[in-house]
């Protein structure tokens, strides 16, 4: 458990370095990551969910003030702090008007985090910090596992957003088109990597996942390199094409 304490102090201490230096850029919208430990969460500690203690440990480190993320796959996520949690199950696992237990929803599942309406979950039946995703507005919950622990979960959010950062400074002449031919091995990663490129909701991306093939870049050789590891590691249905100058600027 020692291990695992320090590298959650590790991603933590940069997720706090990361929004600090969005503060210095730009405190036109203030967020604040407190260097604090939150004292009372015996409320879940206590309470009919059985926590992992990887995740108390998280709980009693994040306090954190108006922090969403725009990074990686997201396009504006919540993780929720101990003083959020409760809340963060409405619309979900509880009905707030009617006051009800919302029956659809898995009974296990503690939203940990929203992103535009899809949750993160854990799965509270593992024991473990496993995190499973799905797609709201569908008709109904279709889970999948998105990320194998919390701290992969963490770290995902420091990714740099968009695909600015994979253009070369100098010019190169050698010129590529990247499509997206089909759901993949995992249409929800799928989905979500469509919503980063075109910064754009679900229906959208589901939209355009419907009449492939889709082209997702055409660019200098680096950024269409990086994108296609982006496009390996999610296992997608893609195909690469060496284009001609003229092709690029048509």
């Amino acid at each position: 458990m020692k291990e695992l304490q320090e590298k959650l102090d590790a991603v933590l201490e940069q997720m706090r370095s990361f929004i600090q230096g969005i503060q210095e850029r730009d405190s036109a919208y203030p967020m604040f990551f407190h260097n604090q430990i939150e004292e009372d969460i015996s409320q879940f500690v206590d309470s009919q969910w059985s926590l992992p203690t990887e995740y108390v440990y998280f709980l009693r480190r994040y306090v954190v003030e108006r922090v969403t993320w725009n990074t990686g796959d997201y396009i504006n996520l919540q993780i929720y702090g101990a003083r959020d949690l409760m809340r963060g199950q409405e619309g979900y696992h509880y009905n707030p008007v009617t006051e009800e237990v919302i029956l659809d929803w898995p009974h296990n599942y503690l939203v940990i985090a929203t992103d535009k309406g899809d949750p993160y979950c854990l799965d509270l039946s593992r024991g473990d910090t496993a995190i499973f995703s799905a797609l709201h507005g569908t008709g109904c919950w279709d889970f999948t596992m998105a990320y194998d622990n919390l701290i992969m979960f963490l770290e995902s959010v420091l990714i740099p957003p968009g695909l600015e950062e994979m253009l070369p400074e100098d010019n190169s002449t050698t010129y590529y088109e990247l499509t997206i031919t089909g759901d993949g091995e995992n249409k929800l990663k799928t989905l979500l990597l469509l919503k980063k490129i075109f910064s754009c909701d679900y229906s959208r991306a589901r939209e355009m996942l419907e009449q492939p093939p889709l082209l997702i870049y055409r660019g200098v050789e680096a950024g269409a390199l990086r994108l296609e590891d982006e496009l390996q590691h999610i296992r997608a249905n893609y195909q690469k094409k060496k284009i001609s100058l003229a092709e690029f600027i048509e």
